[in-house]
């Protein structure tokens, strides 16, 4: 039938169906040739997915490819970059070297440096690969919410192990105060810590000589609130480097064997060196740390870092038996080595078990008095003390809020769990057992801040703002360093300015405010501005009062007429004197006539202007003097400025008026109508100047 049907179509039905054939074969050609494309992208990348994970040594090198060739390291800077123990990297591919025969696999990894994304090449021995379990994760029910996304990462990382939570009742505001966990006198940096992570309270840093206040023998300083915050923020080291700050540090021996406490004591004055027992046989220091992990219940990995962490890797006066005053005495976990000018010292005096009583000698195997006897008794101190105490991870050994007994802390370093936790990751990494079921203890804090606390921004400006001298040039100023009101100055009247010099205690602070100062008669105010240079500002305010001038009061005023005469229309002035010349007093001169039909007087000016007599008075305050004015009714036909003559000035007075430029009072209307035709005009102007040429 289709046949048939085709058969019968026309040709312009063939030639539209063909076209249609054509394009959906053009089509299904693309399609084709699309899905051929993603198959080849497919094939290429199907062993290159993504994944995570972390170098597990330090000083590793990032290569631009896959060999350990010559001038193949990755450089940021003009530095090679080496990224250390625990730096995530996420994992595009793995692929085997064309020439290197030694390091044969490498994992070609995507990773940031110094806030900067990079890629390059590692050696795979170097990045343990985390394998992301598929599935939900199934999460504690009582993880706040705060940590929820933390944990859940980690989890998805590590899902076997496991996460307690400790409500600890504290008010995250509290933490911070004199007798609170984080009280700055019991929470110490090392000296290769930036300035910024200082704090600069009193018994911290002293402003007047800009010193900082060191403690144990000048390498530490107290830190400052900023700083203590932030190693009190669990969320800061929630992250798979610093986790084992909140590990639980009891004893497992399934795990805790001594392979690993030997590679914890590698590179360290005890690597393969052997001690004495109390039995008087030859062990290693790993199996001593061993042997008092069994007596204590406290993990032999802790016993072994902290004293890593206590001592240093070469060790110090605390292990050598040699120190002044406590020879033949050992402290390797630093107990009772408190903050001080001599913590050794106070370290291997409870070493040596003077002051310590009879039960405690036994409890604890004083005196210690070889390496032996102070790991073990040592272990034992630590278990008793702090590990079967509730102090049972790194962090509450430093911050002891489980006992809410902020004095009992096992070392004054703020940083000591979380440096800790990254040397105990890498060894639990290099024994490859860092996906055991271990347990981590985590606290949590009422009313904490909606974001993790940051570090001060790391910087080694200086802080200091205050001021080491301040003065008045010709005064004396008595000043404090630290006050920065209550300065204040009297001077005369006649003095106009002031010089004010200061200078800051460090060189770097800039001073703004000195220099010539105007004064005003009166409270004068002027800021002394100091800016660190770290930039934090400190305002010294000076006060200085100007005297008033000298009052000389006003004894009498005079004028310099008693009594005038006057035409009318004529104007005189009266002048005012004063008694004293000198006077302070307000000399302002009220002016009043007792007839203004006769005289009117303005500013000492009086003009007649009617036939009488008047009294001109002149006041100033309280004070007065006069003036009798007799105006007389004779005045000269054409003497219109009325002195007395008859000249061109008053034609030209006359010519002002007509243009009305000028004008005249009623008594120089009468004297200037000199045709007496009841009008000022050219014509009496004309007339004028007749007079006075003599026509």
């Amino acid at each position: 039938m289709f046949f048939v049907k085709i058969l019968c179509i026309s040709k312009k039905d063939v030639k539209v169906l063909k076209n249609k054939f054509l394009n959906r074969l053009i089509s299904l050609v693309l399609v084709v040739s699309t899905l051929m494309s993603f198959s080849g992208f497919f094939s290429a990348y199907a062993s290159s997915d993504i994944k995570k994970g972390y170098i597990i040594d330090d000083n590793v090198f990032v290569r631009k490819g896959p060999t350990t060739t010559k001038d193949n390291k990755l450089k940021h800077n003009g530095s090679n970059i080496m990224l250390d123990t625990g730096h995530e990297v996420s994992i595009i591919e793995t692929v085997d070297s064309d020439g290197d025969t030694t390091y044969k696999t490498w994992h070609h990894i995507k990773f940031k440096y110094d806030g900067i994304e990079f890629e390059g090449y590692v050696y795979a021995n170097f990045v343990r690969v985390v394998e992301t379990p598929s599935g939900d994760i199934e999460l504690p029910e009582d993880v706040p919410e705060i940590y929820k996304e933390y944990i859940e990462n980690l989890a998805k990382t590590h899902p076997n192990w496991k996460f307690k939570f400790y409500d600890t009742g504290i008010e995250w505001s509290t933490l911070i105060s004199d007798d609170a966990q984080g009280d700055r006198l019991k929470s110490m940096i090392y000296k290769t810590f930036p300035l910024s992570y200082r704090s600069t309270e009193k018994d911290c840093y002293n402003w007047r000589t800009d010193s900082w206040i060191a403690t144990d023998s000048g390498g530490w300083y107290h830190a400052n609130d900023k700083t203590i915050f932030h190693y009190m923020d669990p969320r800061n080291f929630l992250n798979d480097n610093n986790i084992f700050m909140f590990e639980a540090l009891s004893y497992d021996e399934k795990t805790q064997t001594i392979d690993g406490v030997e590679k914890i004591l590698k590179g360290t004055f005890m690597e393969d060196k052997l001690i004495t027992d109390t039995n008087g046989n030859q062990i290693s220091y790993a199996q001593a740390y061993i042997e008092a992990a069994k007596i204590s219940g406290v993990s032999p990995f802790h016993l072994a870092s902290r004293t890593v962490q206590e001592v240093g890797t070469n060790g110090s006066g605390s292990t050598s038996g040699t120190y002044p005053g406590y020879k033949g005495y050992y402290n390797y976990y630093n107990i009772m080595a408190a903050s001080g000018s001599n913590p050794i010292g106070e370290g291997l005096k409870y070493a040596s078990g003077v002051n310590a009583s009879s039960s405690e000698k036994s409890k604890y195997n004083l005196p210690w008095d070889s390496p032996y006897k102070a790991i073990v008794g040592g272990a034992k101190w630590i278990g008793n003390g702090y590990i079967n105490n509730n102090q049972d991870t790194l962090y509450y050994q430093k911050f002891n809020v489980v006992n809410k007994n902020w004095n009992h802390q096992y070392m004054a370093n703020i940083t000591a769990p979380a440096t800790e936790s990254v040397h105990i990751r890498k060894t639990y990494s290099n024994l490859d057992i860092l996906d055991h079921s271990f347990t981590f203890i985590i606290p949590y804090y009422k009313n904490m801040p909606a974001e993790p606390c940051q570090l001060p921004v790391a910087s080694n400006a200086n802080p200091n703002n205050w001021l080491s001298s301040l003065s008045i040039e010709g005064y004396s100023l008595s000043f404090d360093a630290a006050k920065t009101t209550g300065y204040s100055l009297s001077v005369s009247h006649d003095v106009s300015s002031v010089n004010i010099s200061a200078k800051a205690v460090n060189s770097k602070a800039t001073i703004k405010g000195v220099g010539k100062c105007s004064l005003n008669e009166g409270i004068n105010h002027f800021k002394i501005i100091v800016t660190a240079e770290n930039g934090d500002v400190r305002t010294y305010s000076i006060e200085i009062i100007r005297g008033e001038a000298e009052k000389i009061p006003l004894k009498s005023i005079s004028l310099d007429k008693a009594t005038l005469t006057l035409s009318l229309g004529e104007t005189k002035n009266l002048t005012v004197s004063f008694n004293p010349v000198d006077t302070t007093d307000d000399k302002t001169v009220t002016w009043l006539s007792s007839n203004d039909n006769v005289v009117k007087v303005e500013n000492g000016k009086a003009t007649a202007v009617g036939k009488g007599e008047a009294i001109v008075t002149a006041k100033v305050g309280n004070l007065s003097a006069t003036c009798k004015v007799v105006v007389t009714g004779d005045y000269i036909i054409g003497d219109v400025n009325n002195d007395g003559k008859v000249t061109a000035i008053d034609a030209r007075h006359i010519l002002q008026y007509a243009a009305g430029t000028k004008s005249l009072n009623s008594q120089q209307l009468k004297c200037a109508d000199i045709n007496n035709d009841g009008k000022v005009t050219a014509i009496d102007a004309r007339k004028i100047l007749q007079i006075a040429a003599g026509i």
